[in-house]
């Protein structure tokens, strides 16, 4: 034992001579900030995992990407931040370009009213102090309703009104008023609310592939019961048992999954400092989510051709911080559905959660893949040289390890705004979604979401139009949408010069982006505007898309015809585009620090409220 430990102890001796002569030159103050600096980092290290060599991997393909230069301006920029006077006048110069975009957007949406809603017995800066009478109102509404509807429902608008078909509105309108004074917060009041909020859930499972507790098992064909079974006759359902709830929408739904796995992480593993790993093209919600609730995250590039994320860097990103990965199905970006299957076996494998936002093709995904396994919507349908497999790519809850999903009724389900579900693989992960006070004044107090009170009559609606519609609808209306949206994307792709596709949407959603660099796309963009289209313009890459809805089914020609006037007025004419976006994009991407715009979109949303 002796002979074991003068081993090391001879080893030191006869190298610390060495180690001193090499820190000999260093003072002690040198001495003492090098071995605390190190000490620093070694505990980041530590605290972190891999998530500083991370940030500096993501350091590395930033400067690469925007090149050494604008990496120079970026850190000259931040000095300059920090320097009273080059503070100041930044500041100065920031808030007089604020307050031009505002003033300049508060006048373009004031002239897009009315002039009735511009008369003075129209304005209303304070509470009237007489009564105004209801069939007065209702007329004035109408006007305005009328007058608003002009501007989506000629079809050209991206997105925005999914269906917009006169006979639903009626419907739906109907639906809403007998449940208008409808609180989902008191069950006991309103039964069939909840009634009808439990059995949404349900079907939404049931559309993800995921079975509710307790389900009767009767959905199988009678030949799958009399192939299928255990030896003791029953049937084995291998679906997850799942469950879910209601929420005001997309953001919402992503804002309480995120939630959960931050505090699941921080209830089992102690995990303090959690991170998100997503690609680049993941909704903002998730940005959001990390910012309200003091996450971090990790956002993994993807390919700007394909608009695919790199799986290996995705595993490359997960630190022992990790607590979700996040996929897309699809996009909202480019409408590229994400490799969910992949990123969710990562996860499985890790031990972390992962969950697939469907926010936008919730209900529209599910009848695209059985469309095409009816033959309705396949490859031969559409351009031999599209790559529309015959395997429709698994997002939901058939992929092992997807433990959350978020999906909207809003859009393609065609229920009224402030609709979408949140669903879970296990009560146990929901649970942590929930806030419950025990010591309140006001009694025991439990909520599901981040609402309190919500709108019962928003739930009746969606539950009315899932039943009305039901499967045979949704496939008529989602065959329609999809022909729009692959003959829009054959004509970019065949037809027009200039242009091409990003990546290889499957669904609803089709971006384009300039071939040529003389061509600017958001001039492009402008061009449209003109002809009367909404479209939205994207970037990193530049780029717009069209969000194809009800309203564009017999619109894919014209929307191509002035598509391509569009290209080529812009190709003759250049400089006839040169405000709106194409302005205001263009000097982003001039500025090598794009938070210098953060006031300028405040100063936007400000003029949301404005009166």
């Amino acid at each position: 034992m002796g002979a074991t430990l003068s081993t090391p102890s001879r080893f030191l001796s006869a190298n610390l001579a060495v180690i001193d002569d090499i820190l000999s030159p260093l003072s002690p103050t040198q001495l003492i900030t090098t071995t605390s600096v190190s000490t620093c980092l070694a505990l980041a290290a530590y605290n972190h995992g891999s998530s500083t060599v991370q940030s500096l991997r993501q350091w590395v393909k930033w400067s690469h990407r925007h090149g050494l230069r604008t990496t120079f301006q970026y850190y000259a920029i931040q000095v300059a931040k920090i320097l009273p006077w080059t503070r100041r006048r930044i500041d100065r110069d920031i808030q007089k370009q604020t307050d031009d975009m505002v003033f300049q957007v508060e006048t373009e949406w004031n002239d897009l009213l009315d002039p009735s809603a511009r008369l003075p017995e129209n304005k209303h800066h304070s509470l009237p102090l007489c009564t105004t009478s209801t069939s007065e109102l209702l007329s004035l509404l109408k006007k305005w309703s009328d007058f608003e509807s002009l501007r989506w429902n000629q079809g050209q608008a991206s997105g925005a009104v999914y269906h917009g078909g006169s006979q639903l509105l009626e419907f739906l309108s109907q639906v809403y008023g007998l449940f208008t004074v409808a609180n989902p917060l008191h069950p006991d009041l309103f039964p069939y609310v909840r009634k009808m909020e439990g059995e949404i859930v349900a079907m939404m499972i049931g559309l993800f592939h995921g079975r509710v507790k307790n389900e009767n098992s009767c959905e199988k064909d009678e030949e799958d019961r009399n192939n299928e079974g255990t030896p003791d006759g029953k049937v084995e359902d291998s679906r997850p048992v799942c469950c879910g709830t209601l929420t005001s929408g997309g953001t919402e739904s992503i804002l309480l999954a995120c939630k959960s796995y931050r505090d699941r992480a921080r209830d089992l593993y102690g995990i303090t400092c959690p991170e998100i790993i997503a690609p680049v093209t993941i909704h903002a919600a998730f940005e959001k989510a990390a910012h309200y609730f003091g996450m971090k995250l990790i956002q993994i590039e993807v390919d700007e051709k394909t608009s695919e994320v790199n799986i290996n860097d995705v595993r490359r990103a997960i630190t022992r911080n990790t607590v979700l990965i996040a996929g897309s199905a699809p996009n909202f970006p480019h409408g590229v559905i994400d490799p969910i299957q992949k990123l969710a076996k990562i996860a499985f494998e890790n031990n972390i959660g992962f969950h697939s936002d469907c926010c936008l093709g919730g209900m529209i995904l599910p009848f695209v893949e059985k469309l095409q396994q009816l033959g309705r919507l396949s490859e031969t349908d559409d351009n031999p040289g599209d790559s529309i497999t015959a395997q429709f790519p698994i997002f939901d809850f058939r992929a092992q390890g997807v433990t959350s999903i978020s999906a909207d009724m809003h859009k393609y389900g065609y229920a009224p705004k402030g609709s979408s579900v949140v669903m879970y693989s296990s009560a146990e992960l929901q649970h942590y979604q929930y806030f419950v006070s025990l010591d309140w004044t006001g009694g025991i107090y439990a909520s599901p979401t981040l609402l309190g009170s919500r709108p019962g009559a928003i739930s009746a609606a969606t539950w009315a139009v899932m039943v009305h519609l039901g499967e045979e609808g949704y496939l008529e209306i989602t065959e329609g949408i999809i022909r729009t949206a692959r003959a829009i994307k054959r004509g970019i792709c065949n037809d027009i010069d200039g242009l091409e596709v990003v990546g290889n949407p499957l669904s609803s959603v089709v971006a384009f982006r300039s071939s040529l660099p003389s061509l600017n796309i958001y001039a492009v963009g402008q061009a449209m505007t003109q002809k009367g289209w909404n479209l939205n313009a994207l970037q990193y890459p530049s780029c717009l898309h069209v969000c194809c809805t009800h309203l564009h089914r017999e619109k894919a020609m014209t929307f191509l015809n002035d598509l391509r006037d569009a290209v080529n007025e812009v190709k003759s004419h250049p400089d006839k585009f040169t405000g709106g976006n194409a302005a205001m994009y263009g000097i982003a991407h001039s500025l090598p620090d794009v938070t210098l715009l953060e006031p300028l979109a405040r100063g936007f949303v400000d003029a949301f409220f404005t009166a």
